[in-house]
C-alpha cells in the first residue's frame, strides 16, 4: 500500500510513525512538506523519504494533514497529481470531505480525526467513508486509522465534528482538570513532583479500572463516592457551581468551532 502524507506536522509524522510501526514500508510512505528546506530534517525525525508534491502518482491513500486555513493552497496544488483510485483521507479539522470534493474535483474522500494518543499508538479516531468506497478502499483506510490507535466508524460525517469536540479536544479537558487537582495539592504542601506523580497515577489507575472491570464513568464515580465521605463534598462542590453544564457548554463550543471551519473552509 502506498501513501503519501501532505502535511509533516505534528500529526502528519504521528501517523507515518505509525504506519511504520505496523509494518508499512518506509519506501511506501512519501511525505510532502511545505518547506523543502526542511526535508533532510523531516527524515532523519520521522524515517521516511520527502518528496516533491508533483512526484505523487498512483498512490493508494493520500493523507491531508494541513492546517484547515492551508486547504485552499494545498487542493489547488493536488488537483493535477491525484489518481482517479487515490482515496484523499483528511485529518484536518472542521473541512467537509463536500469541500475537498469540489475543491479538488475528485470523488473518493474520506474524513478522520485522531487525537493526542495517536502519538503513543492509542488514538480515539472517529472516521466517515462515503458509500461510494470499494472494500479494498475500506480496508486500506481502516488500516491507517487502526495503526495509531482504535477507530469507531460513523455513519454521518457532522459526527465527525462531534468527535472533534470531544476525543480531538478531549485530552486538554482531561488536562485541565488534572491541573487542578494538581494545584490544589501542592498547595497543601504535596512537593510538586509527587502532585504530578499522584495525579498522573491516579488518571492511569481509574483508566485500567475502567477497561479491566467495564464499569461505566458514572458507576465508578458512584463506587468511589461515600454517603457524606470526602468525594460527595467535593461533588456536591461541583454541582453547587453548576459544574455540569459548564463542561457541557464547553464541549458545545467546541462542536460549534468545528462546523465554522468547516463553514470558512
Amino acid at each position: 500500500m502506498k501513501i503519501a502524507i501532505v502535511g509533516v506536522g505534528n500529526l502528519g509524522s504521528v501517523l507515518a510513525q505509525s504506519l511504520l510501526a505496523h509494518g508499512v514500508s518506509k519506501d511506501d510512505i512519501l511525505l510532502v512538506a511545505k518547506n523543502q528546506s526542511q526535508h533532510h530534517a523531516i527524515h532523519e525525525r520521522v524515517g521516511c523519504r520527502p518528496v516533491h508534491l508533483q512526484q505523487l502518482s498512483d498512490e493508494d491513500i493520500l493523507i491531508v494533514a494541513v492546517k484547515p486555513q492551508d486547504v485552499g493552497e494545498v487542493c489547488d496544488s493536488l488537483r493535477s497529481v491525484l489518481s482517479p483510485g487515490t482515496v484523499v483521507l483528511s485529518v484536518m479539522a472542521g473541512v467537509s470531505c463536500g469541500t475537498l470534493e469540489q475543491r479538488l474535483n475528485h470523488r473518493a474522500i474520506a474524513r478522520a480525526m485522531p487525537n493526542l494518543g495517536a502519538r503513543v499508538r492509542e488514538s480515539a479516531t472517529a472516521f466517515f467513508l462515503p458509500e461510494s468506497l470499494s472494500a479494498a478502499q475500506v480496508a486500506r483506510v481502516e488500516k491507517v486509522i487502526m495503526s495509531c490507535g482504535r477507530g469507531w466508524r460513523v455513519d454521518r460525517e457532522d459526527l465527525i465534528d462531534v468527535a472533534t469536540a470531544v476525543a480531538g479536544s478531549g485530552p486538554a479537558y482531561i488536562c485541565w482538570l488534572a491541573e487542578q487537582m494538581e494545584i490544589v495539592a501542592r498547595d497543601n504542601g504535596i512537593s510538586p513532583g509527587d502532585a504530578h506523580a499522584l495525579v498522573l497515577q491516579t488518571l492511569k489507575g481509574a483508566v485500567s479500572y475502567l477497561e479491566h472491570d467495564g464499569a461505566t464513568f458514572a458507576d465508578l464515580r458512584a463506587r468511589v463516592t461515600s454517603p457524606n465521605g470526602t468525594t460527595a463534598a467535593a461533588l456536591a462542590a461541583l454541582e453547587k457551581s453548576c459544574a455540569h453544564t459548564i463542561m457541557r457548554d464547553a464541549v458545545r463550543a467546541a462542536i460549534q468551532r468545528s462546523i465554522e471551519l468547516g463553514q470558512n473552509s
